[in-house]
C-alpha cells in the first residue's frame, strides 16, 4: 500500500525553494514563431469575433500526452547527451509547464481534481496529465458559448502577434489554434532535475530591433538565439466591475497567470480587457511579480512551489516503493535494467494525493513504441 500525501498549505509554509531560473534547451514548432511589437496600456477595439466561424480549432478529442515532447528528445539526442542514471535521486522529470502549474497551484484549489501518471522508463521519470471524468463531461458538455470563449484567446493573439519581427499582426486572416510554438526548458527545484515543454506566445520586439533567428546555423545557434530574447504571455479577462469579481481574479486567475509566467521565465503580461460581446477595449500590461502582491489574501508562491518539490519527493519515493515491492531492494540503483514502471496519482480537492489502484500504462499507453524502441540508444553505455 502507497502512502497518501497531504496537501494542507500550512504543511508548506516555509522559504520558497531552491529554483534555478529556467534555461532554454531547445524548441518546437519553430516556423510558429511569432513577434509582439504593440505592447502598451492603451484603449482600443478588437473585435474577437472576426472571422471566428472560419477559424481551424482543435479537435474535441484532443489528447497531447508527451507526443511532442518525446519527438523533441529523440530528434535533438545527440545534442542534448542527457546521462543514463541508475538512481532515483539522479532522475530526470519530463514533462509539460501546464502539469508544473496544476501541481503547483494543488494547495490553493477548490475545484479542479486532476489525475497524473507517473512513469519510470531507462532512469527518466515521464510525468502525464490525463484527464479527470469531471473534465471528459465539461468537454463533451461544452456549449457553442463556452467554445467561443476558448477561441477569443486565440483570437486575441493575432490582433498583437506578426509573423515576422518587422511586420504588422494580421487579424483579419481566420486564425488556426493548431499552429503552436514552444520553448524546452531546464531547471533545478532542490534536488530535482526537471525538463519541460511550454507554449509561448511571443517575442517583445518593443524594447529593441529584433532580427529573425538564425535558422541557416543550426539548432545550437537558434537556442541562444531563443535564450537571448524576452518573451511575453498574452490573456484574456472580462472587464472587472465588481469587488467579487477582482478577488475572484485574485484568489484563482492570477495564481495561474503567475505560475505559468514563473515557469517560462516571463516578466510581463498583457492583458486584453472584453465585454461579454467579444470585444477587447482595453489593454494592461502587468508585471509579473505584481501579480504576487495583490494576492497574498488568497495564495502564497513559497507554498506553490514547496509542494511542487515535496510532490516530486513523493513520486520518487511511490516508484522506490514499486521497484522494492517488484523487483527487489538491489534494483534502486539499477534502473537500466528495469521494465517500464508506471504509477498513477488521483486528488481531488479536500482529499490527499494517492496512487490509484489498478492503473496499467498498456490501458492507456504515454509513451510510444518509436519512442520506447529508440530513446536511450545513444547514452546507453554512459551509467
Amino acid at each position: 500500500m502507497q502512502p497518501e500525501l497531504h496537501v494542507h498549505p500550512n504543511i508548506y509554509t516555509k522559504p520558497f525553494p531552491k529554483f534555478d531560473r529556467p534555461m532554454v534547451i531547445g524548441y518546437i514548432g519553430l516556423e510558429n514563431l511569432k513577434y509582439a511589437r504593440r505592447l502598451c496600456n492603451e484603449r482600443v477595439n478588437y473585435d474577437l469575433n472576426l472571422h471566428l466561424d472560419r477559424a481551424i480549432h482543435h479537435p474535441p478529442d484532443r489528447d497531447v500526452k508527451l507526443i511532442n515532447l518525446q519527438k523533441f528528445l529523440l530528434e535533438h539526442e545527440h545534442r542534448l547527451k542527457f546521462p543514463a542514471e541508475n538512481s532515483l535521486d539522479r532522475s530526470i522529470f519530463f514533462c509539460y509547464r501546464g502539469l508544473m502549474t496544476c501541481v503547483a497551484c494543488t494547495p490553493f484549489e477548490n475545484r479542479e481534481p486532476w489525475k497524473i501518471v507517473a512513469i519510470l522508463h531507462k532512469g527518466n521519470i515521464y510525468l502525464c496529465a490525463r484527464d479527470t471524468e469531471e473534465k471528459i463531461s465539461r468537454r463533451l458538455n461544452m456549449t457553442e458559448r463556452d467554445k467561443q470563449f476558448t477561441s477569443w484567446g486565440y483570437k486575441f493573439e493575432q490582433f498583437l502577434l506578426s509573423d515576422e519581427p518587422d511586420s504588422e499582426p494580421n487579424p483579419d486572416e481566420p486564425v488556426d489554434e493548431t499552429k503552436e510554438f514552444s520553448l524546452v526548458f531546464t531547471t533545478h527545484l532542490n534536488r530535482h532535475t526537471i525538463v519541460y515543454g511550454a507554449e509561448m506566445d511571443g517575442i517583445r520586439c518593443d524594447k529593441a530591433a529584433v532580427t529573425k533567428p538564425p535558422t541557416e546555423l543550426g539548432p545550437e545557434a537558434i537556442v541562444k538565439y531563443l535564450s537571448d530574447k524576452e518573451f511575453v504571455e498574452l490573456k484574456t479577462n472580462r472587464h472587472i466591475e465588481h469587488p467579487k469579481q477582482e478577488n475572484s481574479f485574485r484568489r484563482f486567475k492570477a495564481k495561474k497567470w503567475w505560475c505559468q509566467s514563473f515557469l517560462a521565465g516571463i516578466d510581463t503580461i498583457v492583458c486584453g480587457y472584453r465585454n461579454d460581446n467579444g470585444i477587447v477595449e482595453e489593454l494592461k500590461k502587468w508585471n509579473v511579480r505584481d501579480l504576487v502582491k495583490i494576492s497574498q489574501r488568497f495564495w502564497n508562491p513559497d507554498v506553490c512551489f514547496n509542494f511542487l518539490d515535496t510532490f516530486l519527493i513523493y513520486v520518487k519515493r511511490c516508484l522506490a516503493r514499486e521497484i522494492k515491492h517488484k523487483h527487489g531492494e538491489k534494483y534502486l540503483n539499477r534502473l537500466q535494467e528495469l521494465p517500464m514502471i508506471s504509477l498513477m496519482f488521483e486528488w481531488s480537492p479536500g482529499m490527499p494525493v494517492h496512487v490509484a489502484q489498478n492503473y496499467s500504462h498498456q490501458d492507456d499507453p504515454i509513451l510510444f513504441p518509436w519512442f520506447i524502441d529508440n530513446y536511450g540508444k545513444v547514452n546507453s553505455n554512459v551509467v
